[in-house]
């Protein structure tokens, strides 16, 4: 998926409130925000994909703060927030396509959008949501291809909800690895995240992505054993917006599910444009991409 227009706002809005968290200098964080609008507009110019020009972004902000995991205090309470959801909502959870639900819902604790909140009644919310289940829902036509699945994390929280889904999955004889990122980026879930929340207990394989603080998932960068993982696989699952703005950019000799929440109007016309399909902000998604 390629910028859109509001991409930029959206963007330099997440820059200035993320600076915040270490810079007091007005000033100095609307210099940053300057520079930032530089390398969006230079990544417009260029036709780059969404996903390469705002981990660019990304990646400038943390170095001019000097601090390059701004979300570790917010990763840990949404994991630790989002287990307690679960252990709520778990008697909801009665079959494989119930968790595949969670899993999507879970894609709501994200902070790397402007515009949208995180509930703070998050039980409440994942329940009045669960009851709407999926917009898209081509579930019937990925579960079966899930003999030797490669699911690519998006944020933690929504982690802790992907292993439900991935504890269910396996159950069925499914041989999972899950790729996580190699460095932080934004709240998402990397190698220590991984660890401290015991996400090898509902995968056969875990393994960083490799490249370092990328936004998404991009193949060029894959050590050795998730480029072999990947050329083995039967679906590819990716989660989150990210994964769908970078990895649509590819081109992928296997079937890929994403799951994801519609939290911005760029992604859903991006995705009702292809898949024929309108979807709106809010929306649930489980869209198989042949």
């Amino acid at each position: 998926m390629k910028l859109a227009p509001e991409c930029r706002s959206c963007l330099l809005t997440k820059v200035r409130s993320q600076a915040g968290y270490v810079l007091s200098d007005a000033e100095q964080i609307e210099k940053l925000v300057e520079k930032c609008a530089e390398i969006f507009d230079a990544g417009a110019a260029a036709n780059a994909g969404a996903a390469v020009a705002a981990g660019e972004i990304h990646r400038f902000c943390y170095a001019q703060v000097k601090k390059q995991d701004l979300y570790a205090d917010i990763k840990v309470r949404d994991n630790e927030r989002a287990k307690a959801v679960a252990a709520e909502v778990k008697p909801l959870l009665n079959t494989l396509h119930d968790t595949l639900i969670a899993s999507v819902l879970g894609n709501a604790m994200d902070y790397g959008v402007t515009g949208h909140d995180v509930a703070e009644d998050f039980t409440r919310y994942f329940r009045e949501v669960f009851a709407r289940g999926l917009a898209v829902d081509d579930s019937e036509k990925f579960l079966p291809l899930a003999k030797r699945v490669v699911f690519f994390t998006d944020n933690c929280g929504e982690v802790i909800f992907d292993m439900l889904f991935l504890e269910e999955l396996k159950k069925t004889g499914a041989h999972v690895t899950v790729v996580v990122k190699d460095a932080p980026m934004l709240n998402d879930v990397t190698v220590k995240e991984a660890r401290e929340i015991g996400l090898a207990s509902v995968a056969d394989a875990v393994y960083s992505g490799g490249g370092g603080a990328l936004l998404g998932t991009h193949p060029a960068a894959f050590p050795p054993e998730v480029a072999a993982a990947v050329s083995d696989a039967t679906l590819l699952i990716a989660k989150g917006l990210a994964n769908y703005e970078s990895m649509t950019e590819y081109e992928w000799d296997k079937p890929v599910a994403y799951l994801m929440m519609i939290k911005c109007d760029a992604v859903g016309r991006d995705l009702s444009e292809y898949s024929g399909r309108a979807v709106k902000k809010g929306d649930l998604v489980a869209y198989l991409r042949e």
